[in-house]
């Protein structure tokens, strides 16, 4: 088998975070919810695995970094623990569907207004666009930071700097370049980011996490036990008790600072150049088999393509069950992305190598494709 649908969620996994993973779910009890050894030896695993998290983006107090089941409950945390506050939302980029559902369903129930833009034209970015957004007074402003369906990259340092000088609050969806990009929450002057652990950083599904800014604050999503001040009618005040009610998924904790651990050993930059070679090399096989390729080549890995008269599930589908081959096929989650490019009827067939792929993975997809396309 040949898996090249790590925009979703990477495979396999580095074999360490797969034995850390494992040894943590036979040796974790609950942390902070008691004062006996296995529970002090958790808590202290925990608080490990935060600080490591927060070393690699740039955060200096690991209190902000909120551990979450992933990037969807990060981006839930945001959006309504802003409620009622916030009054006007400007929303840029092909959202993935964790940021458009919430933010239609604020928009719809709690009437908040939400203005969406795409700035990108074709390969340049509209800063008159952005800009005329911003002038409108927006209390928060979300960025997706690359697409999940082209890999294009949004100017995420600059967009953000022009909405803090308008006095907007700033939540970013690195849902695909964490782990992939180098990413600074701090220098980034980001008030929120929501990450995944199962894609990008290589730790097991079910896991991410959110940062929250120091002077930033939210309403807490959910609430319920914490280990601390356990008489309190109310969400303790402290990070990060205040976001994480309920017992921690301490494996998956474990599992996804090992995956960062593995990133690091490998260095981020020759993870991203992989990734980039790799779709370089699929992009000229596939401009010669004439498919139809979306997006820039200023992007990550991922890449969306269709090959003339096939749908695109169709497509993905034969390629699983006829030659070994996962890619994913449709709308992968983000309409406001196949809205813009005009794909919305056939989707899209996207492939995303992971650092563990080889070229021999995309000359077998090539090869392939060229056999499909020969009996069509």
């Amino acid at each position: 088998m040949i898996y090249l649908d790590n925009a979703a969620t990477s495979w396999p996994k580095p074999e360490s975070v797969y034995k850390a993973t494992d040894l943590a779910l036979r040796r974790a009890a609950n942390p902070g919810r008691g004062g006996h050894k296995l529970s002090r030896e958790t808590a202290a695993a925990v608080l490990d695995a935060r600080e490591g998290v927060a070393n690699f983006f740039g955060v200096e107090d690991s209190r902000n970094i909120i551990f979450t089941s992933g990037a969807t409950e990060s981006l839930n945390i945001v959006i309504y623990g802003l409620m009622p506050a916030a009054k006007l939302i400007v929303s840029t980029g092909y959202e993935h569907n964790s940021m458009w559902r919430p933010l239609n369903d604020i928009a719809k129930r709690l009437g908040c207004r939400v203005v969406y833009i795409n700035p990108f034209k074709e390969l340049s970015f509209d800063w008159e666009e952005y800009r005329a957004a911003l002038d409108m007074g927006p209390d928060l402003v979300t960025i997706t930071h690359a697409s999940n369906v082209t890999g294009q990259i949004y100017p995420l340092a600059e967009m953000a700097s022009l909405a803090k000088a308008c006095g907007a609050l700033v939540c970013a969806d690195v849902a695909q370049t964490a782990g992939v990009l180098s990413l600074d929450f701090q220098e980034l002057n980001l008030d929120f980011a929501a990450f995944p652990g199962h894609k990008g950083l290589l730790g097991p599904q079910g896991i991410g996490g959110l940062y929250i800014a120091p002077r930033a604050d939210l309403v807490p999503l959910r609430l319920g036990g914490t280990g601390s001040h356990s008489a309190s009618e109310s969400a303790p005040a402290s990070r990060p008790e205040r976001f994480e009610a309920g017992t921690l998924n301490v494996s998956g904790i474990i599992g996804l600072a090992t995956g960062i651990e593995y990133i690091n050993s490998k260095r981020l930059g020759v993870i991203c150049q992989h990734e980039l070679d790799l779709r370089q090399r699929a992009v000229i096989g596939l401009r010669q088999l004439g498919a139809e390729i979306y997006g820039p080549d200023h992007s990550i890995g991922v890449l969306s393509f269709n090959l003339p008269n096939m749908d695109s599930s169709e497509l993905a589908y034969i390629l699983d069950d006829e030659h070994g081959i996962c890619l994913r096929g449709g709308l992968h989650c983000s309409p406001r992305a196949h809205q813009c490019m005009g794909t919305m009827e056939r989707g899209t067939v996207r492939m995303s190598p992971g650092f563990l792929n080889t070229e021999e993975d995309i000359d077998a997809l090539l090869s392939a494709l060229e056999q499909l396309r020969g009996v069509d």
